[in-house]
């Protein structure tokens, strides 16, 4: 009866040592700073630049951009559009512009090398994660008409997207991607044979890309090359999303190889679908949309070759380089990875460093997901007709 007790007033004493503890450390913790709220700044203890240097140039888009050409150079703001509130004169603001300032150094630092190699000023900045080139002077989006500016901004948004997004379906860490992908989007077709040439050492007339460390992709944003915002956003979504699976440790392009098609081609039409409702682009290094296969829908068309028993089988699908691919077969390999993202997404990049690593797709899967191309392809089916919509 003794031991009882004293075990029992010992874990009693155990029990109030801990929250003493819990306590001491929550009230070592900084409180949360709380601002004056301002209404001339929403709060942010910056303002845009009213200097005269940046003529009718809408700086307040200049949030999701660490670069942006079209601000100018301004010693008022250190060309970075904006200036501390002079309204609430937040106490961190001016650390945060400095901050900013030296980012952006950086980045025009990297912006100029890509001028001096073309030879002439270029449109373009950096975002967070992407270094974007955008030549196109206007284009309608919806029914409105956006000119240079607003449309960088735009694909900005919509790159930043594609990377927030593989961060979260793959469940990876920003450090796992090391570098800033460029992506440049041109209007005059020489433009982009010569960026090509200069910076992915190739050429074709739709889009060029350099796989692995330091990715850059290339492509023309004629009209006769896309005749809407939304097949040009479908074309960008894609490759972005092939960019940063290459850059993704290890460094390397899996489309290469035998038996990393599927997976590059797939995972990038998943994101086209994912973000942009369709996917249109197809392999061959992307030379074209190649038509909409399936009218862009690839779950209904999947479904009904999987119902009429008329789609490539899975051990076809998973030996193919990008080279190889085919059609019908990219929207398998599409599919595939949709299945394989519902059952654990988390697992994808362990099944990409053991392709980039030239293993067989077959041995990747029975490691990694526990699945036989055989089990696959009979629990990938059942699936499909259990999920996939009909029209």
């Amino acid at each position: 009866m003794q031991v009882m007790v004293v075990h029992t007033l010992r874990a009693l004493l155990t029990s109030l040592v801990l929250l003493l503890l819990s306590a001491l450390l929550l009230g070592a913790q900084d409180p949360e700073v709380k601002h004056k709220k301002c209404r001339y700044c929403n709060t942010t203890g910056m303002v845009a630049c009213e200097d005269k240097v940046h003529g009718r140039v809408d700086l307040s888009m200049e949030g999701n951009m660490v670069l942006c050409t079209h601000v100018g150079e301004c010693d008022t703001c250190n060309s970075l559009g904006r200036i501390p509130c002079d309204k609430c004169l937040r106490p961190d603001a001016s650390k945060r512009l400095a901050k900013m300032h030296e980012k952006r150094a950086a980045a025009l630092v990297r912006h100029q090398e890509l001028e001096a190699e073309m030879k002439r000023k270029l449109p373009g900045g950096e975002s967070e994660h992407f270094r974007l080139l955008w030549d196109i002077e206007s284009m309608k989006i919806g029914r409105k008409r956006l000119d240079q500016h607003e449309l960088l901004h735009l694909f900005a948004d919509r790159m930043e997207q594609v990377h927030a997004r593989y961060l979260e379906v793959l469940q990876v860490k920003e450090r796992e991607i090391p570098d800033r992908s460029a992506m440049a989007v041109w209007w005059l077709p020489k433009d982009h044979d010569n960026a090509a040439r200069r910076f992915c050492g190739g050429n074709a007339s739709m889009g060029v890309k350099r796989m692995g460390p330091k990715p850059f992709f290339s492509t023309c944003g004629i009209r006769s090359h896309f005749p809407s915002d939304e097949d040009l956003h479908r074309y960008l979504v894609h490759n972005a999303a092939h960019l940063l699976l290459s850059n993704h440790t290890p460094s390397r392009w899996m489309g290469q190889y035998k038996g990393g098609g599927w997976f590059d081609e797939g995972l990038a039409s998943w994101f086209e679908i994912d973000l942009v409702e369709r996917a249109q682009t197809w392999c061959f290094q992307e030379q074209g949309t190649g038509g909409a296969w399936g009218k862009g829908k690839w779950r209904i068309a999947v479904r009904k070759l999987v119902q009429q028993d008329r789609q490539p089988s899975v051990a076809t699908v998973l030996g193919r380089d990008v080279n190889t691919l085919e059609q019908a077969e990219q929207a398998i390999a599409f599919s595939l990875i949709d299945y394989l993202i519902q059952i654990d997404g988390s697992k994808l990049p362990a099944m990409a460093t053991r392709l980039k690593n030239k293993s067989p797709a077959r041995e990747a899967l029975i490691d990694i997901y526990g699945l036989s191309p055989l089990t696959l392809e009979s629990e990938w089916k059942e699936w499909v007709l259990e999920t996939y919509p009909t029209r």
